[in-house]
């Protein structure tokens, strides 16, 4: 005996139809969802990325300004040293003290001094293809020149000496000894003349003593 289906067809489609728009809104929420959670990974993940760029970009500046702060600090240095360079060498050379111990290492009995004088002094000069820094030339820094060539700061220092001696060999003794001296460069005889007394006979000179610029000495 056959079952009596009384439900209608027509209900039963609907009900087909229920059940696949539910099966279809479940599926559409779950890929809703799914593209949500990936939409705030992505966006949690494109924040992170974005911070680290600030950062490595603000990184990259701060290192650019360093480095600029540290080439300008270079600059400055390499200015500086050579400035100190240029005060040294107006600075070089021995002082009055350590010309006149020269002389007295060299003084005997025979020669006296009766007046000396010690002059330092220099001039602005042009560099010629031999001038070096020396004692004698100090390149001026060409930032610090207001000339467009080289310029260098020629120095003269030199003692005069004015006394007696007994002979003119002593005088001649004494000279020779003298430029043997570290401190001095060069002696020049300015003049002599004899001068009597009652009983003896002296010769006056006056001599000029040209410094060397270049010696050093700390122990004096």
């Amino acid at each position: 005996m056959h079952e009596l289906d009384l439900i209608p067809a027509s209900y039963k489609e609907r009900l087909k139809i229920k059940r696949w728009c539910r099966q279809f809104s479940l599926a559409f929420v779950s890929v809703l969802v799914i593209v949500f959670c990936l939409k705030f990974v992505i966006f949690n993940k494109t924040t992170a990325f974005t911070v680290r760029v600030a950062a490595l970009q603000k990184d990259k500046q701060t290192s650019i300004e360093q480095q600029q702060k540290y080439n300008e600090l270079v600059a400055k240095e390499v200015k500086l040293r050579k400035e100190l360079e240029v005060l040294e060498g107006l600075r070089g050379g021995p002082s009055a003290k350590q010309i006149l111990l020269a002389v007295d290492r060299v003084m005997q009995n025979d020669v006296w001094i009766t007046q000396w004088s010690y002059n330092r002094a220099g001039e602005i000069t042009q560099v010629q293809p031999a001038t070096v820094q020396t004692g004698y030339f100090i390149i001026i820094p060409q930032e610090t020149s207001a000339s467009p060539n080289q310029q260098a700061w020629k120095l003269n220092t030199h003692m005069e000496i004015s006394g007696q001696a007994l002979d003119h060999s002593s005088l001649s003794g004494f000279i020779t000894n003298l430029v043997k001296q570290p401190e001095i460069e060069d002696v020049k005889v300015i003049n002599t003349s004899l001068r009597s007394y009652i009983s003896s006979q002296v010769v006056e000179f006056k001599l000029v003593v040209i410094i060397n610029n270049q010696f050093k000495d700390d122990h004096v």
